[in-house]
């Protein structure tokens, strides 16, 4: 239980521990179903003693309008975005002359532009993606992606 729930800012006590009954599983065919399981006894457990300190968690991503299903695939390609974007930022990084990799990327080279594709690169593997909020409202035809600016509010 203690890899799963986080008891320390509710401090010793006695706590009854029931556990969810229902579960959203994703089918062979990409449709979405409850599963029903069955609920043995719950638990009564007393917590006490020094508790440690309260963790620090990652930040989650947010989610505006998107299905569970969407939520699923959107969690699933985050490691992949982060991975995508570590070693595109490493690759750029050891670029001295043109390669065709980079010309077909970014045109041809030369350091000015290579020092610009370098600090975009820099700028997106800087970022966390799970603590993105990711919008599914947009429902036009042929788009797949839009981004919107932050605006830090200082």
């Amino acid at each position: 239980m203690a890899k799963a729930y986080e008891f320390t800012n509710s401090g010793t006590g006695k706590y009854t521990i029931e556990p969810s009954n229902l579960f959203t599983i994703i089918g062979e065919d990409g449709s979405l179903k409850d599963v029903h399981a069955t609920i043995g006894n719950t638990a009564e457990v007393k917590l006490s003693g020094d508790l440690p300190a309260p963790r620090v968690h990652d930040k989650r991503a947010n989610f505006n309008g998107c299905s569970f299903l969407q939520q699923w695939q959107v969690k699933a390609a985050i490691s992949s975005a982060q991975s995508y974007a570590k070693n595109t930022f490493s690759y750029i990084s050891g670029v001295s002359s043109a390669t065709t990799r980079y010309t077909t990327w970014f045109g041809e080279y030369d350091e000015d532009r290579k020092s610009i594709v370098q600090k975009h690169f820099e700028l997106i593997n800087g970022n966390n993606f799970a603590g993105f909020t990711y919008d599914c409202t947009c429902t036009d035809a042929g788009v797949y992606a839009y981004v919107c600016a932050y605006t830090s509010q200082s």
